[in-house]
């Protein structure tokens, strides 16, 4: 990991999710990864579940936060605390640009201009030295210094970030096609966004999966070496055979068969489990008795279920 501290100031952020979008945009730039990481923050008290998850992000980057300067007392006591250097400092002014530096922050003129390195306010600070990085003001680079040569086709162009007249990134919300009533949000569970970032390994699939953008209806046979997604209902009369996982986003009503080629660790999950026969590997189990009818209600609260082999028997869980 290289040692030179890239600083990205994100004193025009007020809280978490600006900060974990700003450091995002900011890792655009190749530069700022393997990287020991500095961040300039705005007054906003930031607890040690929140500091965490700013940390491991960086880390995502293969980069190390190792130095904080902000002027809440509170969130420099909790770097501390983590190991992570941290200096309280003044209240800063709003800013327009966003600052990214190689080194502690040089000093800035008021056109967002730096002393030492000529780059206008696109928002990126240039570094210090004979590979010295051009941007044009549309943030496409344009080429390096005599010591290090880059031409304009050997650095990934990206799109420049818009902000509005008080330095806010301009970013539309995504809009919702419904209604939420309140008696449906007391029923919502608290998540944890900013629980404590985990060193294990994400279990990838490497069999082929299709999706099935559609209903399943009686007489309808699916069949499929991988595993299978349907995005709808699953009628009775129906049946779907993979050779991996089944996954039905709606009523899994028919006949499904994972692990066809004897894979026992096979799972088949749907949003409302009310399957005719399940069938996993070689171990088949059918609908209970209580429940076998041939339509069920549908609602707008579903308890995911998966089916899984435990002691030779198919046994649902539900799903968290």
């Amino acid at each position: 990991m290289n040692n030179d501290l890239f600083v990205i100031d994100l004193s025009g952020c007020n809280n978490t999710g600006e900060i974990i979008t700003s450091v995002s945009t900011a890792f655009e730039v190749p530069e700022a990864k393997e990287r020991k990481i500095g961040l300039k923050l705005n007054d906003i008290t930031l607890n040690q579940a929140q500091m965490l998850s700013i940390q491991s992000l960086i880390a995502s980057y293969a980069s190390e936060l190792s130095y904080v300067e902000t002027p809440n007392e509170a969130t420099k006591n909790i770097c501390e605390n983590m190991g992570i250097n941290a200096q309280l400092c003044e209240k800063p002014q709003l800013s327009t640009q966003t600052e990214i530096a190689f080194e502690i922050p040089k000093t800035f003129q008021g056109n967002g201009e730096t002393e030492n390195t000529g780059m206008q306010g696109n928002g990126i600070q240039d570094f210090a030295g004979n590979n010295t990085l051009e941007f044009q003001g549309n943030g496409e680079n344009i080429g390096m210094g005599a010591n290090g040569e880059m031409q304009s086709n050997g650095f990934e162009e990206f799109t420049p970030i818009e902000f509005n007249e008080d330095g806010k990134q301009i970013m539309e919300t995504y809009k919702k096609a419904y209604d939420e009533d309140e008696e449906e949000k007391q029923t919502w569970e608290e998540v944890d966004y900013y629980a404590p970032p985990t060193d294990e390994p994400v279990v990838v699939d490497s069999k082929q999966t299709i999706y099935v953008n559609q209903t399943l209806r009686s007489g309808q046979v699916l069949e499929f070496d991988g595993n299978v997604v349907i995005i709808g209902d699953c009628h009775p009369g129906s049946e779907i055979k993979a050779t991996g996982d089944i996954t039905v986003w709606g009523v899994l009503g028919s006949i499904a068969h994972a692990g066809a080629k004897g894979n026992r660790d096979a799972k088949i999950r749907a949003l409302k489990m009310n399957a005719v026969q399940l069938r996993i590997a070689d171990c088949y189990s059918r609908r209970p008795d209580g429940t076998n009818i041939p339509y069920i209600i549908k609602s707008s609260v579903f308890t995911p279920e998966e089916a899984r082999i435990v002691d030779d028997s198919i046994v649902l869980f539900k799903i968290n």
